[in-house]
């Protein structure tokens, strides 16, 4: 290869799946692959038809496309059609380690994501997430890790691994697994997606708690670790960890002697905004261990950046063929220099979709209840409120219908940040209503800033709860996100913790409080 062919292996830019359905666009994309680009991260699409457009991109390759998706919930969480999971704090909370029913259930939501997923024309996923999540503020980990305890999140995170990874014959995998955020993000309250966090930690404490999980991951095998765009000063006291090559050298790929992919975050994340140059981001990146260069700003003008640092003599050429063998190493482990898989294997969509419920309904936990709370009585009035953070003011919509299904005699409404519920409908509620239920939807997302929910939402349902007091109904408060948002409302009568909204879920939700 030219060095500018091996520079393109190491760069995997974002493709837009819906995208793909325009000429013009498919026509972009196409350019990128004919340059030679290694790889693109996959967002959106659906079952039907990107399988066979990516096919098509994987014709157009010199060398066969590592096509990697963010499946942390299922295939369904990127393309439409594919199986949705429960998240991974959900599946922390319906799986019991020493139960073998649980543990094999779990088996076969991992095997149902990696059929499905390989099928789709995906041979990477960047899961699981490995960070512990030791700070209840933290904005965009939270539910998506598999908690606070380090052992937990270590037994849960070999596990994803070893069922993902699955050997294939002749030694070829079947997925290639990630392990993020390295070294952790689970104790910062601010998000990488908008600014630089701060690691505080101790070199003991991360030794102790973020660290554990990634030597248990590099033990198993592993095949990627992600690098989160963080400050980590017990690490590296004035760079990134994505441009610190203490932290990703000496530390990850010496002194953990992981072996494999090493792959950054997003490029184009606002973490590392103001610091450099998008194109001098990426040189740095390389210059720190980084193998390949994930969503850049600008693919091309990435590849351009890094060839000119290797004929200024910043980088050396040795430095680039060492990331691109250990990319061609994947390619190769996972199959993709093999002969062209066949597309006619069938899938039983309806029966992950089975196992997803089945987990999903474990996964919801009663934190705490007094007496004579639970089980609502199915003749009584209940007043059902569902608050949603994100201004989302249908994404409740199936708690509802559920809860009316259960319910006779049942009044519902939908508050959002931006909505106020009139005196006179609480009034008119609290009259007949013998329970108060509450639900709390609050999205993780990237750059939202918080975990949580807002100030004014907060002062609604403190409020409500306050009235419904008075009024002596029974108050029952439901979070679908979060579970660190049960601890604003603690005079409640029940808190009651589900992890996920997925639909199944609120379902489960509804008719645990109508027979428990």
């Amino acid at each position: 290869m030219t060095l500018r062919q091996e520079v393109a292996q190491l760069v995997m830019p974002r493709l837009e799946g819906p995208h793909l359905d325009d000429p013009r666009m498919f026509s972009k994309v196409q350019t990128l692959v004919e340059e030679g680009i290694g790889g693109f991260i996959l967002f959106g699409g659906t079952i039907e038809y990107t399988p066979r457009q990516l096919q098509q991109l994987q014709s157009f390759a010199a060398l066969p496309l590592l096509i990697a998706s963010d499946i942390e919930r299922g295939l369904g969480q990127q393309l439409r059609g594919g199986t949705r999971f429960p998240g991974q704090r959900a599946v922390t909370a319906a799986i019991k380690r020493r139960s073998k029913k649980d543990v094999g259930l779990l088996d076969k939501m991992l095997d149902a994501i990696r059929i499905e997923t390989r099928a789709a024309g995906i041979h990477a996923v960047f899961s699981p997430v490995v960070d512990v999540n030791n700070n209840p503020r933290n904005p965009i980990i939270c539910t998506r890790s598999f908690g606070d305890d380090p052992e937990a999140v270590a037994w849960f995170g070999s596990h994803y691994i070893q069922r993902f990874q699955k050997e294939s014959g002749k030694g070829r995998l079947e997925l290639l697994a990630c392990a993020k955020h390295f070294p952790g993000h689970g104790d910062t309250d601010q998000d990488s997606h908008s600014v630089l966090p701060v690691i505080h930690a101790t070199r003991t404490r991360l030794n102790q708690v973020e660290l554990p999980p990634f030597r248990r991951m590099i033990q198993d095998g592993v095949g990627m670790v992600m690098v989160a765009h963080l400050l980590v000063p017990a690490l590296e006291p004035e760079k990134p960890t994505t441009f610190s090559k203490k932290t990703i050298t000496a530390l990850l790929r010496e002194g953990m002697e992981f072996d494999g992919l090493i792959v950054s975050d997003a490029l184009n994340m606002g973490a590392l905004n103001g610091i450099c140059s998008p194109e001098e981001t990426a040189v740095r990146a390389l210059e720190a261990g980084i193998d390949i260069l994930l969503h850049p700003h600008d693919a091309l003008a990435t590849i351009g950046a890094v060839v000119s640092a290797v004929e200024s003599g910043r980088l050396t050429r040795n430095r680039i063929r060492e990331s691109v063998e250990r990319v061609l190493a994947a390619k190769s482990c996972l199959g993709l220099f093999d002969s062209p898989e066949s597309s006619d294997r069938t899938i039983d969509y309806q029966k992950h979709g089975r196992i997803a419920a089945e987990i999903g309904k474990k996964a919801i936990e009663v934190l705490s209840v007094k007496k004579n709370t639970l089980p609502l009585r199915r003749e009584a009035g209940v007043a059902c409120f569902v608050f949603d953070d994100d201004n989302q003011s249908n994404s409740g919509d199936m708690f509802i219908r559920a809860m009316k299904e259960r319910f006779k005699y049942l009044t519902a409404m939908v508050v959002t940040p931006n909505s106020d519920i009139p005196e006179s409908f609480i009034m008119d509620c609290l009259a007949t209503a013998e329970y108060v239920v509450i639900g709390i939807l609050s999205q993780i997302s990237a750059s939202k800033g918080h975990s949580g929910i807002s100030d004014r939402l907060h002062k609604h349902i403190s409020s409500l709860l306050k009235n419904a007091k008075t009024a002596k109904a029974k108050r029952i408060v439901i979070s679908f996100d979060s579970p660190y948002v049960l601890k604003l409302f603690r005079d409640a009568d029940a808190h009651i913790a589900a992890y996920d909204r997925m639909d199944e879920i609120q379902q489960a939700t509804a008719a645990l409080l109508a027979r428990r």
